[in-house]
């Protein structure tokens, strides 16, 4: 689990993580029951750490959790945290960068969703997967608000709820032709006005966009400096030659031990969606070199795992889009984004695919961003991971001691009656390998979740769906470089071995459909183990 960090400087998101914290401690709350509620962890933690806004639904979650959960508090949270991206776009400005603001007209389009999403029974966004062509995570994104559907994704959710109401088909039928010709108009009418706007207010800027004025990272990764945001190139060599995107085909440079440098998005998978600040990128591999078509899994390798690399460290990726104008085709370059999330889903043909979102990174943050991963990349490039294992600094066990267990043990935990049960099960000793870590005033396990709790996989904290694991299996079973077959060997996909057999007790049975789904989420096909 991640740790909270000092706050340090000033701004506005700084700010607003101080009155967040502020409203946790007063509450005594804990970031549990904000995921508890459907939050995402990483959000919750981002936003206590001051790296970024909480998206609007996880900011309801924050508030229900922490606070009274009033419709008057609600709306001054709503109020603070609109304040804060002003105030971001504000610095931004002074900075020499433009950047759009979320519109009072996609907030009303989130909020009449969530309303419509309440009304047809709150189902889970896997169950409305399962009948349309839309994952979990995009229609999470659309209720959260992070993404405005397309007219054509909007009436594919509306779909994937009639599958499920059969009930209420001509209904939904009605609101979703409102829907189209209102809501969704009016949100997206008010973002091309925003851009405009930003448009406008770029050009008018001295020498219109500032260049990126921060150095570059080591091995690549980071702004290259004198190139502009928004500066094109005639074709892949040009590209190439300026560093911004080296090789002259792959779609992904980097490297899954240090992460990704550059993505191209040029619209060559179908399911690609590029939103402007939000992008959802099919990863590389499996296509067909006759038919272009996918005619293989997928593999968490090569550029998949550099973008796999680049969200566990945080480190910013730089994002080129291929543009076709009616006079020619070029290449741009459009900035730092962060990759918030990646997983594997089916793809339209069958065959297992790995998507990641990638978000862009307001300019203001760009340089802090840089800041941040500058000292770690080289040889800290799994610092988030390695956070879970290592003992904090008397610092930082003073900063986050409200997120502690009271148990004597010296790291942030998960403790519910759940996880103590399993524990005690095996005497606190590792399922994979059997170490029983002695700690002054008893033993130190954790409980892993096999199938995560809150959105988007709603998990149950039930015993058959949690492990008894030491730390460092902990963290490689949640990225998936461990993985449980049906007969409870463990498998090592760093090199393929076989580590043993997961222990089981009378009291403590593992669920084998829980196991199947944790490979499947991390690339293993359905129905099948690792040998």
């Amino acid at each position: 689990m991640a740790r909270r960090l000092p706050l340090t400087g000033t701004g506005p998101l700084v700010s607003f993580a101080r009155e967040l914290r502020e409203l946790k401690e007063r509450s005594r709350g804990t970031v549990e029951t904000v995921v508890a509620r459907g939050a995402s962890r990483t959000a919750v933690y981002a936003a206590l750490n001051g790296s970024r806004l909480p998206s609007a639904r996880n900011l309801d979650a924050m508030v229900e959790a922490w606070g009274s959960g009033s419709e008057l508090e609600r709306r001054q949270w709503h109020e603070r945290r609109r304040a804060a991206e002003e105030g971001l776009a504000e610095a931004a400005r002074r900075q020499g960068a433009a950047t759009a603001g979320r519109t009072p007209e996609e907030e009303d389009f989130t909020r009449a969703l969530r309303g419509l999403w309440n009304k047809v029974g709150d189902p889970s966004t896997e169950l409305v997967a399962r009948h349309c062509d839309l994952s979990a995570r995009t229609l999470d994104s659309y209720l959260d608000g992070r993404t405005i559907p397309t007219e054509a994704r909007l009436r594919e959710l509306f779909d994937g709820l009639s599958a499920l109401r059969a009930d209420d088909r001509a209904w939904l039928a009605a609101t979703r032709d409102t829907f189209v010709g209102e809501v969704l108009f009016r949100a997206q009418t008010a973002r091309q006005e925003e851009r405009a706007r930003v448009r406008e207010l770029a050009t008018a800027l001295p020498e219109g966009q500032a260049p990126v004025e921060f150095g570059p990272l080591p091995d690549g990764i980071g702004p290259v400096p004198g190139v502009r945001l928004g500066q094109e190139f005639d074709n892949r060599r040009t590209l190439s030659l300026s560093g911004v995107h080296r090789p002259l085909q792959a779609g992904i440079c980097g490297r899954s031990e240090l992460g990704a440098e550059s993505v191209v998005v040029s619209g060559g998978y179908p399911n690609d969606e590029d939103l402007g600040d939000v992008i959802l990128y099919t990863g590389v591999g499996g296509r067909s070199p006759e038919t272009g078509q996918q005619a293989r899994n997928q593999q968490l390798t090569r550029g998949n795992a550099a973008l796999a690399t680049s969200a566990a460290t945080a480190a910013p990726v730089r994002v080129v889009r291929g543009v076709t104008t009616a006079t020619r085709s070029f290449y741009r370059y459009d900035g730092l984004f962060r990759v918030e999330d990646f997983w594997s889903e089916n793809s339209p043909g069958g065959f297992l695919v790995w998507r990641f979102r990638l978000v862009a990174l307001p300019p203001a943050e760009q340089a802090a961003a840089v800041a941040r991963v500058t000292d770690r990349v080289t040889d800290r490039v799994k610092a988030r991971v390695t956070d879970r294992v290592m003992a904090p600094t008397d610092e930082d066990a003073r900063e986050a001691e409200d997120v502690r267990s009271a148990t004597s043990v010296v790291r942030v935990v998960r403790n519910t009656a759940v996880a103590t049960r399993v524990k005690r099960a095996h005497d606190y000793t590792c399922q994979v390998c059997g170490v029983r870590m002695a700690v002054p005033g008893g033993a130190y396990a954790e409980a892993a979740h096999i199938t995560p709790l809150g959105t988007p996989h709603h998990g149950s904290d039930t015993v058959d769906n949690v492990l008894c694991l030491c730390a460092n299996h902990h963290v490689l079973f949640d990225f998936g470089m461990l993985i449980v077959n049906d007969d409870l060997t463990v498998v090592s996909r760093d090199d393929s071995s076989v580590l043993g057999r997961l222990r089981e007790t009378p009291d403590h049975v593992v669920d084998r459909r829980r196991l199947a789904e944790h490979r499947l989420r991390h690339g293993v096909p359905r129905h099948q183990g690792m040998r």
